[in-house]
């Protein structure tokens, strides 16, 4: 996808934890695109919901600040909490970016900041959640979202499960991809742990159809969706939500499950070919 603004005048930190996973040797500008590419969707998310300032930001996994130090570089007046269950990368976006630390819990339900975000940026969290985590992560966001501030979340939409039902190899090698892609088909969310947890973690793959994805939005009247950009960020799709009270009436109701339990041959038929 091409650029959707031209940043050459942002200058990042190229400074690196040597603890930091995202970074592959012989990969480092990949790296640095993938953050840079973060800024873009942040400042187009700046243009959709006319937000000129983002004084109170949040990133969440903040990992090793693959995202945060373009974050800082473009709005050094922000206030940036970096929040993560690393808590060396914590403590290393607090040293090298300036951000206000804070250690996660895998219960984001028991996280306290005290306060809530203009902006809140989540890389890669919903991707690896399991559908009742999931849920009750987006019911933290929007929380922790302030009247009139801006969600920006990636998610595992359309393109994993394609692939995998193309045929591609070295995607997602570490899952039941059958199971996976059943499941999908049936409801449009799919989750599957990855093989090397330990019995007592679940951490894995979560797939989430754009479908899917509005079913659950219908709990949320006081949520815009302002954009959903497939394949925005890498191969995940990035949603941006605006926060208005009061926006939407409920005319449609909260669905009881947002999971439609339906399932065609064709779909039935994609198992077939590529596992059968």
């Amino acid at each position: 996808m091409p650029a959707l603004f031209d940043l050459s005048h942002v200058q990042a930190s190229r400074t690196v934890s040597p603890h930091d996973g995202m970074l592959v040797e012989g990969l480092e500008e990949q790296y640095f695109d993938i953050g840079r590419r973060a800024l873009e969707l942040v400042q187009l998310s700046a243009q959709l919901c006319d937000k000129p300032h983002y004084p109170e930001i949040l990133d969440l996994p903040c990992g090793h600040g693959r995202v945060m130090r373009w974050l800082r570089a473009h709005y050094d007046y922000a206030t940036i909490t970096g929040c993560d269950l690393e808590r060396d990368g914590v403590d290393f976006c607090a040293q090298e970016f300036g951000a206000v630390p804070v250690y996660s819990k895998p219960n984001l339900t028991k996280v306290d900041f005290g306060k809530q975000f203009d902006l809140i940026w989540v890389g890669s969290l919903l991707t690896h959640l399991p559908q009742k985590q999931w849920l009750a992560a987006l019911d933290c966001f929007i929380n922790w979202t302030k009247e009139c501030g801006v969600l920006i979340f990636s998610v595992q939409g359309r393109t994993v499960p394609s692939l995998l039902v193309r045929g591609r190899r070295n995607v997602a090698e570490n899952i039941d991809k059958p199971a996976l892609l059943e499941e999908f088909a049936q409801t449009g969310f799919a989750y599957q742990r990855y093989f090397e947890c330990k019995e007592d973690e679940d951490y894995g793959l979560a797939l989430s159809s754009p479908e899917w994805l509005m079913r659950v939005l219908q709990r949320y009247p006081d949520v815009i969706m302002r954009a959903y950009m497939e394949e925005a960020w890498g191969m995940q799709d990035i949603v941006i939500l605006y926060k208005k009270a009061g926006h939407f009436e409920p005319l449609l109701g909260v669905p009881e499950t947002p999971l439609p339990n339906t399932k065609t041959p064709e779909k039935k038929n994609w198992f077939g070919k590529v596992f059968g």
